[in-house]
């Protein structure tokens, strides 16, 4: 059975299922490195949200606003106005531009939307990922994330990113002389550094087979908002156990 299939079998805090689940992360205003704090789950009949017991164990800790209580698992029969104001309104002029650029149906939804956007805000330190989905019996894997960084890859990078197109693939490279974080990951076409795969991401995708397939989704021009620039594929096997299943990923409640 796939992952998708043993998470829409899992229990909710309501006792519900567990349909999909968004990874929450938060940006160091320091570093500008993205860690995980919890997860957004989609369930029957609702929304849930609550925290990784990891990032609650870290030193100044700091809980989002309205998700005071780190021991609890919130429920919701709608989205958390919290996530719900990361989505673009319907009435909009500019929104049937925006969905084309996340690679959406004018008909998304608001989940839809906060999976393919992550929800980004100017100037917010909190971001959505979709968690990737795993079948246990083969080890295949997928993922899809927004390439990270692209804003701080100059001219160059940022041309040759208009001239790609949804299924072009793309290359994955170590950067270990990277001074934020030395298990960084580069997207790269050729020799061209075009951005980074999110932190929340590098234990995963080092746990890949060789031969891991990385394509576009979707590539936008210069003036769509740097963060929205490359949405990407990327397709594989796990070497061993997905991380996701590993404790460091283990919910507090």
């Amino acid at each position: 059975m796939s992952y998708s299939g043993l998470l829409a079998q899992s229990a909710g805090a309501s006792g519900t299922r567990i349909l999909a689940r968004l990874i929450v992360t938060r940006q160091d205003p320091e570093s500008g490195a993205y860690h995980a704090i919890g997860y957004l789950d989609r369930v029957e009949g609702g929304y849930e949200y609550g925290y990784l017991a990891a990032f609650v164990g870290k030193q100044g800790f700091v809980p989002m606003v309205g998700f005071r209580d780190t021991d609890r698992r919130y429920h919701r029969a709608q989205l958390f106005p919290s996530f719900a104001e990361r989505v673009m309104s319907a009435k909009r002029p500019d929104r049937p531009e925006y969905l084309h650029s996340l690679s959406l149906e004018q008909d998304a939804d608001a989940w839809e939307i906060l999976s393919a956007s992550g929800g980004y805000r100017e100037g917010d330190a909190i971001e959505l990922i979709s968690l990737p989905t795993f079948d246990a019996s083969t080890g295949r894997t997928t993922a899809a994330f927004l390439a990270h960084g692209v804003r701080h890859r100059g001219d160059e990078a940022s041309r040759h990113i208009e001239t790609l197109r949804p299924g072009d693939s793309l290359g994955l490279e170590p950067d270990p002389d990277n001074s934020v974080n030395p298990r960084a990951i580069k997207v790269v076409d050729g020799p061209l550094h075009l951005g980074y795969v999110p932190d929340p991401l590098l234990d995963y995708v080092w746990s890949l087979e060789p031969g891991a397939v990385l394509s576009v989704v979707q590539a936008n021009p210069a003036e769509t908002n740097p963060h929205l620039r490359l949405l990407l594929r990327l397709e594989g096997a796990c070497r061993g156990p997905f991380v996701f299943d590993g404790p460091d990923w283990a919910p507090a409640a």
